[in-house]
């Protein structure tokens, strides 16, 4: 590479992560609360918006009825509130063509998993249509203006799952980072991989003083443990939180899936929650996955468009701690990369 090429590329990185860095800081975005009604049971939920477009993509979006690019809707991991993932939302903000980032968690439901899905869907459905309202022809035969990159974490990626499978005309993409819901696993053992993985994280840190890395550790554990308490708080009941395990533990991938749309994985290589070799046992190696897609397409996507899966460096963290890595090529691998301030 040329001095001025690799020099032009460093100043872009800086200036990337300066803007992922001023959106964090900034605490840009606004924080909304809504209901809506799932099989008879009202499901609360507490939504992040936050929207990077200048004022000119704001006229050139009103002017096309719809942002360019898909809605990016990111669902955090287990016991995380809207806070949790803050890098990985306004890394997706900047590095989306739609600059428009919607972080939803919902309120546990009775109905476990299985229902919030289903509000996720229906919230997202209603806002959309609220937000960006169908002109023209947009939207034609959806009733929708633009669609949406559904994005999930850890068990976050279960429950995005779910969703997208509840409706896939709204949900065209769904971005997995290193996301739960692919295997069965017993729960407690689910839970003591994750416990080793938290120790992993923080004793990694602390031997290459990467106090950034740690400050992210303890910032997302802090936000899970008060969303643990919001949750017992709202449910009173422990039982529901065991619940909540037993949900993340579960296989929502199979042979009957009926999600349309396009799937992309990105799992962690040093990731001890959600192991690749687990998912994909045939592989010694991550470069043999793709080998693997089509047995694994047809035992979990069988009806998806196209599946994608990659496993890169990083561990469960790592989706919010090097957010930039996984949104890069998550969003690149579904066309959804605002090529202005790619790094590739």
């Amino acid at each position: 590479m040329a001095t001025g090429s690799k020099d032009q590329l460093l100043r872009s990185r800086a200036a990337v992560l300066l803007g992922i860095s001023s959106l964090i800081s900034g605490q840009r975005g606004r924080r909304e609360r809504g209901t809506v009604e799932v099989e008879g049971e009202t499901v609360g939920y507490e939504v992040r918006i936050v929207d990077a477009r200048t004022t000119e993509q704001r006229a050139q979006d009103e002017r096309r009825g719809r942002p360019d690019g898909n809605l990016i809707v990111v669902v955090p991991g287990h016991a995380q509130t809207v806070d949790g993932p803050k890098r990985l939302v306004a890394t997706a903000t900047l590095l989306s063509r739609s600059k428009v980032v919607w972080c939803i968690d919902p309120i546990p439901a009775k109905g476990g998993d299985r229902i919030e899905a289903k509000a996720i869907a229906r919230a997202v459905r209603e806002r959309i249509s609220a937000a960006f309202p169908v002109t023209g022809e947009a939207g034609a035969g959806s009733g929708l203006s633009t669609k949406v990159t559904l994005v999930g974490w850890s068990h976050g990626g279960a429950e995005a799952l779910r969703a997208a499978e509840e409706d896939p005309a709204l949900f065209s993409q769904f971005l997995g980072l290193c996301p739960a819901g692919l295997e069965d696993r017993n729960p407690l053992e689910f839970v003591c991989s994750f416990g080793l993985a938290v120790v992993c994280i923080l004793g990694k840190a602390l031997r290459g003083r990467d106090w950034g890395y740690l400050t992210d550790a303890l910032r997302v554990g802090a936000d899970v443990l008060r969303g643990l308490i919001q949750d017992l708080v709202r449910s009173r009941s422990p039982r529901r939180l065991i619940e909540d395990v037993r949900w993340a533990s579960e296989k929502v991938s199979s042979r009957t899936f009926g999600y349309t749309g396009e799937v992309v994985l990105l799992l962690g290589q040093q990731d001890a929650v959600i192991r690749w070799r687990d998912i994909f046992p045939d592989c010694e190696h991550p470069d043999e996955i793709p080998e693997s897609l089509p047995v694994f397409q047809r035992e979990h996507f069988p009806h998806a468009s196209r599946v994608k899966v990659a496993a890169i460096e990083g561990d469960h963290l790592a989706p919010e701690a090097e957010a930039l890595s996984f949104v890069q090529l998550g969003l690149g691998l579904l066309d959804q990369l605002d090529e202005s301030v790619s790094l590739s």
